[in-house]
């Protein structure tokens, strides 16, 4: 699994803080890490708590980061 670099993260989700860039590469976040939250968040799949409370810590953390460039008035 490789980790994510800064050029990769603004390819997938596009301009973004440089707070989620840092963040995504500072946890170690895979490319398909990364297109999964996004999926999951663009399905709407993180609409229900259960689902959401459901995933492993590090899935939580990257669908919040994501979630947050997503929708730039959340926070992370």
């Amino acid at each position: 699994m490789s980790v994510v670099t800064p050029v990769e993260v603004l390819a997938v989700l596009g301009p973004v803080s440089a707070v989620v860039v840092h963040e995504m590469v500072r946890n170690r976040v895979s490319v398909a890490e990364l297109r999964e939250a996004l999926r999951r968040l663009r399905h709407g799949e993180m609409d229900d708590f259960q689902s959401y409370a459901g995933l492993d810590k590090r899935t939580r953390r990257v669908v919040d980061l994501v979630g947050a460039a997503e929708h730039p008035d959340a926070r992370p």
